[in-house]
């Protein structure tokens, strides 16, 4: 009788088992983090994590204020003053690297002086990084230079025989660009020290346009056009193409770029300060990285990056943000 009664129990006790729900018991995962109470996070499908953020100030920290685009289709999130849009997801904000694209060349005024527009003011969150990015210059006997405030970050020449650049199309990709009719120049990114070693908060970019020689491009079919761009894109086909065979195709192409952000804390004593190291002054950690579990590192301008220590994910600018 007793056997007969174990047998009924552990029958029933597997029926039991069958309906309960799946992991009945277990602690449920953890909801993300992703952007602060009550914001809006998503732009179409793209995701926008704190400290980005779109709407109320509260939503981001100064200087990461995004736009969403709903009447695109798809919507497009944007940066700054909307002539930069965001091309790739930002993700959990662990990469302090931003992809970018904007549309046409950098416009220049009658003296040639340009800037590079989108939201890149001094002592913004956003600069160019040391690798990654190039100067292209499409355009016949004309020299483009870009500078931050007094440095020279970079230059290239191009020159024509005839005064047109259609010749740039033909030959090995890696020829496409080497000084004929076009010209590319890497960015070497330096910043400018004041003294006492406190870093000069500039940030924004400027081109300028010289034209010298015969058959000049100012004032021809086919103008002098300045690029900013991510490093290869004017050797790819499609883009070299379409500038050699349309001059005035370079006022509709996306233009892909690359950006880097940090924190900029104007409350710590210590912004904008050359740094000697990466380690971040426990106040400053304590006010940027919002979680637990977190790191904080010093940017290259003296700013403040954050992510999740190893076994844990999530944002790091959040509180509770960093989950293992």
């Amino acid at each position: 009788m007793a056997h007969h009664t174990t047998i009924v129990f552990s029958a029933a006790a597997a029926l039991l088992l069958l309906l309960l729900p799946p992991c009945a018991g277990a602690a449920a995962a953890p909801v993300p983090v992703i952007g602060m109470p009550g914001c809006e996070t998503r732009c179409g499908d793209m995701v926008v994590p704190y400290p980005f953020g779109m709407g109320p100030s509260y939503c981001y920290l100064p200087g990461f204020n995004l736009t969403c685009d709903w009447l695109s289709d798809p919507p497009r999130l944007l940066l700054g003053d909307g002539t930069l849009q965001v091309a790739e997801d930002i993700g959990y904000p662990s990469d302090a690297t931003l992809a970018v694209v904007y549309a046409g060349n950098i416009p220049t005024d009658g003296n040639g002086q340009g800037r590079l527009g989108g939201g890149l003011g001094d002592g913004g969150p956003y600069a160019l990084p040391p690798a990654g990015n190039q100067l292209v210059l499409v355009g016949c006997n004309v020299r483009a230079t870009l500078r931050s405030g007094n440095l020279t970050m970079s230059s290239c020449s191009s020159f024509c025989h005839d005064g047109r650049t259609s010749y740039m199309k033909s030959g090995k990709s890696s020829m496409l660009c080497s000084g004929m009719g076009c010209c590319q120049a890497p960015i070497v990114v330096n910043r400018e020290v004041a003294a006492g070693g406190k870093l000069v908060p500039i940030t924004s970019y400027d081109v300028e346009i010289e034209c010298f020689g015969r058959n000049r491009s100012d004032g021809q079919r086919w103008p002098a056009r300045v690029f900013v761009a991510k490093k290869g894109w004017i050797t790819t086909w499609s883009a070299s193409k379409q500038l050699s065979s349309d001059p005035q195709a370079a006022a509709d192409m996306e233009v892909p770029l690359w950006l880097n952000w940090e924190v900029i804390d104007g409350d710590a004593d210590d912004t904008g300060q050359l740094q000697r190291s990466k380690e971040c002054p426990k106040d400053a950690a304590r006010r940027i990285c919002k979680s637990n579990h977190t790191r904080c590192t010093r940017g290259d301008r003296g700013g403040y990056l954050c992510s999740c220590k190893q076994g844990y994910q999530g944002n790091a600018y959040i509180t509770n943000g960093c989950q293992g």
